[in-house]
């Protein structure tokens, strides 16, 4: 019997994608605020997000081809 190995926290298949518009205290949750206004900032920049989660420990990876594509529709 073949038992697959478990996959490591590291994979890049398991991160969480996080976007600035979670996190902008300018935007509506319909707009993609997915946090509370008292915990969110004003547009914070992928490479902020970056930075914050890497001094926190984090594994993180910048992906800079991704897009929000419900955002990209609404500009």
């Amino acid at each position: 019997m073949a038992c697959a190995a478990a996959r490591s926290p590291a994979d890049q298949d398991r991160f969480i994608c996080i976007y600035p518009a979670y996190l902008n205290n300018k935007k509506t949750i319909a707009e993609g605020r997915r946090i509370p206004i008292s915990k969110a900032v004003e547009n914070p920049t992928a490479t902020e997000i970056q930075d914050v989660c890497s001094a926190v420990g984090l594994n993180v990876f910048l992906e800079t081809q991704g897009l929000l594509l419900r955002l990209v529709s609404n500009s």
